[in-house]
């Protein structure tokens, strides 16, 4: 082989290595430049989850902070209906245990409930009954004779200005079921009628409730 052929074979030989060389410079920067990217969307990923975890917190907090806000706005406005409610009811109360006195059915209910009150805690015996003008004398008659039945003899007492509902008086002690004495507690009855009023319609409700508070107190 002359030389210049030599030579040719030799350069052929170093582009040769040359090219390979690049080659494999060249895939081990893609394989690199891959990686690189792989990692670099990984770091993004995680990012944006974590900002996205950060940003459902902090909307999740909000909401739970508008939820607690607007809850007690509504209580506050709950609050102050029942309280206008309430305040409105009690002024009608006089005027509703009147009516529910006037009212014979409703009277004799309200007797019957006073006079269980009585016996729960009064001995048998005499029984002084004091009461306002216009109890009819065939109802006291019918609810002596009741009593009379259970030993226990009953002296009508009427009394001027009384007012609805009766008072049973035995040795001292006595059981109050007139309007004044059912409603003289006011923080109970205010509490008994808040329960109505909450419970459904207050028309429907407050007959239920002055019924229920009719239990006399000794």
């Amino acid at each position: 082989m002359d030389p210049l052929q030599a030579t040719e074979a030799l350069l052929d030989l170093i582009e040769a290595d040359r090219a390979r060389r690049c080659e494999a410079i060249e895939a081990e920067a893609r394989q690199s430049a891959a990686q690189l990217l792989g990692e670099a969307r990984s770091a993004a990923r995680a990012r944006v989850r974590d900002a996205l975890v950060h940003e459902r917190r902090r909307l999740r907090d909000g909401l739970a902070a508008i939820d607690a806000s607007l809850a007690t706005e509504v209580r506050l406005h709950d609050q102050r209906g029942f309280r206008a409610l309430l305040d409105r009811t009690w002024e009608r109360l006089p005027t509703a245990l009147a009516v529910r006195w006037s009212d014979a059915a409703d009277r004799a209910e309200w007797a019957g409930h006073v006079v269980a009150s009585a016996r729960a805690v009064l001995p048998a015996g005499e029984w002084t009954i004091t009461h306002g003008p216009g109890w009819p004398p065939s109802e006291r008659e019918g609810l002596a004779e009741d009593l009379e039945r259970l030993g226990i003899q009953a002296v009508f007492v009427e009394r001027s200005g009384f007012g609805p509902g009766l008072e049973v008086r035995c040795h001292g002690n006595r059981v109050d079921g007139t309007a004044s004495g059912l409603t003289a507690d006011a923080g109970e009855v205010g509490a008994r009628l808040l329960e109505q009023l909450a419970a459904g319609d207050p028309a429907q409700r407050l007959r239920a409730g002055l019924a229920t508070n009719e239990g006399a107190r000794a």
